[in-house]
């Protein structure tokens, strides 16, 4: 495993790693030292321990934050997911209607071909036995 020397809370620390966390432990050291660049203030005034306690607070606080909001996130998927389960279902409903409706549309479509073709043969029929008469007349 590398080393890798640092500087946390203004003290040199030589730490060991897997490479894979190295840009991890440099986010977290940055981190830490940003945070005790806030309190610069209270340096030589109150010990490093209370520094670093307010530190540490500051960071649980935030890490609750940040599981607060992945609470929140959690269950806001959550009720997405169920809204697309619902949406999914209407959908489906949706396409058995229109699946329905095309078939009886299809049906529709068969009588009035029959319809149509009776019609036919009823003017048919029907022109016959006008023909008929206007011959019978004319003789």
């Amino acid at each position: 495993m590398p080393d890798l020397e640092v500087s946390v809370f203004d003290q040199k620390l030589k730490l060991s790693y897997l490479e894979k966390e190295k840009e991890r432990l440099t986010n977290a050291i940055n981190i830490l030292n940003e945070s005790w660049k806030k309190f610069t203030n209270l340096h030589g005034k109150v010990s490093d321990l209370k520094i670093i306690t307010l530190i540490s607070l500051e960071l649980q606080d935030s890490i609750v934050d940040n599981e607060d909001k992945i609470k929140l996130q959690k269950k806001n998927i959550d009720i997405l997911r169920q809204e697309i389960k619902e949406k999914s279902s209407e959908l489906q409903s949706t396409i058995e209607q229109v699946n329905k409706l095309k078939l009886e549309i299809g049906i529709k479509e068969k009588e009035i071909s029959k319809t149509e073709n009776v019609l036919d043969e009823i003017n048919y029929e029907l022109s016959q036995i006008k023909n008929n008469i206007l011959t019978h007349n004319d003789e």
